[in-house]
């Protein structure tokens, strides 16, 4: 009987073996042909689906046994068997017909036909045979991400005025390790959130929802699996959030949200009544961190006074004497977007995310001053916080398809991936003291619904999920023939762009060997033929813009000018293109292109600009910014920008689309969940449909050439847990 996929193998050998003639890297995820040549990388399930073979090899696996041995605690389907061993296959170069490494027995399973040798160090003995599966061994299979961009990326699969440095620069200065294995320590039916360590590490305060989201409250415990107590009463419409434990280990600060305010909060780790310190920082600048003499808080908003949608997030510092936020003095451009501040344990730099989709790490000295960029990944970040040394920054990031922790060595530059399971690993808390961990653990899925809209502003008179599966489906784009559908879907096991004709349901299909960046939609062309998306292919150094055919299949690079596009779309001019691109330390910008010679001309450019969508019946191109929470027109040449909304959009202008009426954005309102609303534009009645509680977290939307149908993404289903885990060690930085 195959054993659990936590029971890997135990003794291995090595972490690298031969099948055939591919060499496997496990910590990696890779398979690569032994002569030479690129490596595929398969999911964390295809690799445990392969090693369970290996441990059998030349034997019968079952599919049964495969589904208890890899998927021990779900209720998957027999297709993810399935899926698991297409991508093997195509990884191994096999063929189903004629196999040479994995052979399907009718009605049976599977047999590994292939001869299996473990590659191991010169010091260590010659290579082994694969051993049999042991029983009662005790190791988690571990070669996983390890966010990106975005839980969420995919978080769900989910959004921060040197030269940015070159891709291939950045990649080489990253390596991969396998995390420690961490257990959780906190696994209720409900959803635990953003944890904090005490400087001992023994115990952890999180945040507990409620099961209906009436309400949050912070729990505590000891590290271990241990029955929580509540640290704060459950009140309905009560939000206690963001718990932060002061180094003395003496106290917990917080935030306390309602609809009618919001006030930072400090209680004593004995528990008690809480006190109110003063209120909260505008802006949403959650979270609150320690100086490291428990006198003083930092976080990043923005003043009551100036909360408006022109406001950006800025670095503030209360003293607890005081109980009053006043703004570190340091430089910053009045778009950039500063947030998550960190002190470090011994005092001198306060490091914190700047800008959000295309973000990157910095730090300033303690009292303020001039910043230092840190990093080159322009990323969606989920959590920072320093290690004990003040040399290392722990930090979660979309990699490769998920969230993982990641660590960057501040004098080197060096930043290690932590590789970990299939679940994000997000909001990482370090205990001073002992070199542990604790993390939120994150599954989320994603599902599609096409909604129907009555006339006028009534609400929905129809919803149904669209194309649903044991993954995430997310960032939908329907053409303009009103048919075609182009989303992003990890539902055969890694990131792909897929398509379909909805007037066949059986043409779903996606493009292999293309990860698409979970950011924006795909943007189609006016006859629907072709579609643009952003993503890479393997050997790829950065992200590219890529031109889609789904008819016959292709995916071709096109030869933008802009090193890190992040949005595109057809101009009205089919000589024409849209390009959204970094313009330095996370500024997005558009620039209008002619691609009718090579290379490509700028035409014109917009800072400030987040993405770009053609309006052709108004003749107008929309801009969403991405600091200011503003919608802007400009006419076709990108000429005369002007503001026509202010509107807080949420999941980074995931949520805007060009409608027969005009410019339409999701958004929330009193007594309506999701609302389907027309921006203040000229002639326009400003009317909202309603469309009610279709799921939590909006991943897209788009809209059906008459405006009448709506495809909406939405995280449906969410679980969050606590983790914890030994601090992974940092020697020999020079690896």
């Amino acid at each position: 009987m195959l054993k659990s996929h936590k029971n890997l193998l135990e003794p291995r050998p090595s972490d690298r073996l031969r099948i055939g003639e591919r060499i496997v890297d496990i910590p990696l995820r890779e398979i690569a042909p032994a002569a030479g040549g690129d490596a595929v990388r398969v999911t964390l399930k295809s690799l445990s689906v392969l090693l369970a073979l290996v441990a059998n090899a030349n034997k019968l696996v079952s599919r049964e046994a495969l589904l208890e041995w890899v998927w021990p605690d779900t209720l998957p389907t027999d297709d993810v068997v399935t899926q698991a061993i297409t991508q093997l296959r195509k990884a191994l170069g096999d063929d189903r017909d004629r196999p040479r490494y994995i052979e399907t027995l009718a009605k049976q399973g599977y047999r590994l036909v292939a001869p299996v040798e473990w590659l191991v160090d010169e010091a260590q003995p010659s290579a082994l045979p694969a051993p049999a599966a042991a029983p009662g061994s005790r190791r988690w299979l571990w070669p996983v991400f390890a966010l990106a961009s975005a839980v969420t990326v995919f978080v769900l699969w989910q959004g921060r005025d040197a030269p940015a440095a070159p891709e291939d620069v950045v990649a080489a200065n990253t390596r991969s390790v396998s995390l420690p294995d961490y257990q959780r320590i906190a696994s209720s039916p409900v959803s635990e959130q953003r944890p904090s360590l005490s400087p001992d590490g023994a115990l952890v305060v999180y945040i507990r929802n409620s099961e209906n989201d009436e309400y949050a409250q912070l729990m505590l415990q000891t590290a271990s699996a241990a029955s929580p107590k509540p640290l704060t009463e459950a009140v309905p419409k009560q939000f206690d959030l963001s718990p932060a434990w002061s180094p003395d280990g003496r106290q917990i600060a917080f935030v306390r949200a309602s609809s009618e305010r919001c006030a930072l909060m400090l209680i004593p780790v004995t528990g008690g009544s809480a006190r109110e310190l003063g209120e909260c920082l505008g802006g949403n600048g959650h979270p609150i961190r320690w100086y490291p003499d428990s006198k003083a808080l930092v976080a990043a908003g923005k003043p009551q006074q100036a909360s408006g949608a022109a406001a950006t997030l800025t670095l503030y510092r209360m003293s607890l004497d005081e109980g009053r936020w006043r703004r570190i003095p340091y430089e910053k451009a009045p778009t950039d977007e500063d947030l998550a501040p960190q002190v470090s344990p011994d005092g001198r730099w306060i490091a914190f995310q700047r800008n959000l989709s295309l973000g990157d790490l910095w730090r300033i000295p303690v009292g303020g001053g001039a910043p230092q960029r840190l990093t080159e990944l322009r990323t969606n970040f989920y959590g920072l916080v320093w290690t004990p040394d003040s040399r290392h920054l722990l930090f979660s990031r979309y990699v490769d398809g998920k969230v993982g922790l990641s660590k960057l060595d501040t004098d080197t530059g060096r930043i290690t991936d932590f590789i970990g399971d299939e679940n994000s690993l997000m909001y990482p808390s370090v205990a001073k003291n002992t070199g542990m961990v604790a993390f939120e653990v994150e599954n989320t899925r994603s599902r599609m619904r096409r909604v129907a809209l009555a006339g006028g502003s009534e609400a929905v008179y129809g919803s149904e999920r669209l194309f649903d599966s044991s993954g995430s489906n997310l960032l939908p784009s329907v053409a303009p023939d009103g048919s075609q559908l182009l989303f992003f879907s990890d539902r055969s096991g890694d990131p792909r762009l897929w398509w379909v004709d909805q007037r066949q349901p059986d043409s779903l299909r996606s493009f292999d060997g293309l990860m698409p960046v979970p950011r924006y939609p795909p943007m189609w062309r006016a006859d629907s033929q072709r579609a643009l998306v952003i993503g890479r292919r393997t050997g790829d150094a950065a992200d590219s813009v890529y031109e889609v055919e789904p008819g016959p299949g292709r995916a071709t690079k096109l030869p933008v000018p802009d090193g890190q596009p992040v949005h595109v779309a057809y101009h009205p001019d089919p000589n024409r293109l849209l390009v959204t691109a970094d313009r330095g330390e996370g500024r997005l910008g558009v620039t209008l292109y002619d691609r009718s010679r090579q290379p490509w001309r700028a035409l014109a450019t917009v800072d400030n600009a987040a993405i770009a969508i053609p309006d052709v019946r108004n003749r107008r191109i929309v801009l969403a910014t991405m600091s200011q929470h503003e919608i802007r027109s400009t006419d076709l040449d990108l000429n005369g920008p002007r503001s026509i909304d202010r509107a807080n959009i949420p999941r980074r202008n995931r949520a805007l689309a060009v409608t027969p009426e005009g410019v339409r954005v999701m958004d929330s309102a009193p007594g309506c969940y999701w609302q389907w609303r027309l921006v203040a534009v000229e002639g326009s009645d400003r009317d909202a449909r309603c469309l009610g509680e279709i799921g939590w977290h909006l991943e897209g939307v788009t809209a059906s050439p008459d405006g009448s149908i709506l495809y909406v993404s939405v995280v449906e289903e969410m679980q969050s847990d606590i983790g914890l885990a030994p601090l992974p060690a940092f020697a020999d930085e020079a690896r």
